[in-house]
């Protein structure tokens, strides 16, 4: 029996979650998508029900609790077990301190930070009772510093990271496995706001097969490309005064 039989995907109408889908869905998982938008999801569902996959979806917005221990009932009520749970619901876009909103900070957490939260609060407790789970929750690798433009996305980022990383090192005596996924740029609707260069982008299929294959291997980090993964290692050691140049130099000019 394949290891990731049942599959549930927050996030999962368009984008990085909608690739993620049928990369799944072509090795023979079932699969349950969750997102706000029912709409896409249910475009999404008749291309994968053409392949003769078996696909569930139900309207889900992370950043509401009550919706989110829906989802995962409704999940638990198609399937028997749940093998795997990735979390990919995410916003972003360039945001600068000269028009700063304490507001769009706590929106962008509320889903990229408090979505991943979220599901933990109501998987864990489905993952003790049958013994074993894996949950993968995506990232980036902007969570290194406070890039310019990106304060609240960056900093909603780590903060998704930590949490992944303590809930890895709790978990791990209890046979549920933590993933954290740290992907570099890929093309998705919400990185067509960016307003600069974006170097090794990958598209979402390509991405998708990186993290299938990285989830299958049992890897507790996933991050790609190497290039970008290997320049923000570089940069995360910079002094403050170098950095802080690179920024400014990088910013788009108005």
């Amino acid at each position: 029996m394949y290891k990731f039989k049942n599959v549930v995907i927050f996030g999962a109408s368009q984008g990085i979650g909608k690739a993620i889908a049928f990369e799944f869905s072509s090795i023979g998982s079932n699969i349950i998508l969750l997102s706000r938008n029912y709409e896409q999801l249910k475009e999404v569902s008749n291309e994968l029900n053409k392949n003769s996959s078996i696909c569930f979806i139900k309207k889900c917005d992370v950043t509401l609790i009550e919706e989110v221990k829906s989802g995962i009932k409704f999940a638990c009520g198609k399937f028997e077990n749940i093998d795997l749970v990735i979390i990919n619901s995410g916003v972003g876009g360039p945001n600068w301190m000269n028009t700063f909103s304490s507001k769009q900070f706590k929106d962008t957490f509320a889903v990229n930070t408090f979505g991943i939260a979220h599901v933990l609060e109501c998987v864990l407790p489905v993952f003790r009772k049958q013994g074993y789970g894996t949950i993968a929750g995506i990232t980036s690798l902007a969570d290194i510093r406070g890039y310019g433009g990106s304060s609240s996305y960056s900093a909603s980022k780590a903060a998704s990271s930590i949490l992944l990383e303590s809930a890895r090192v709790e978990l791990k005596k209890e046979n549920i496995k933590i993933i954290t996924i740290r992907p570099g740029f890929v093309k998705t609707a919400m990185t067509d706001k960016n307003e600069f260069y974006m170097p090794f982008i990958l598209k979402p299929q390509k991405a998708a097969k990186i993290i299938r294959k990285g989830i299958e291997a049992g890897r507790s980090i996933i991050q790609f490309p190497i290039p970008i993964v290997l320049a923000s290692r570089i940069i995360k050691l910079l002094p403050n005064r170098i950095f802080d140049w690179g920024m400014n130099k990088a910013r788009p000019k108005k």
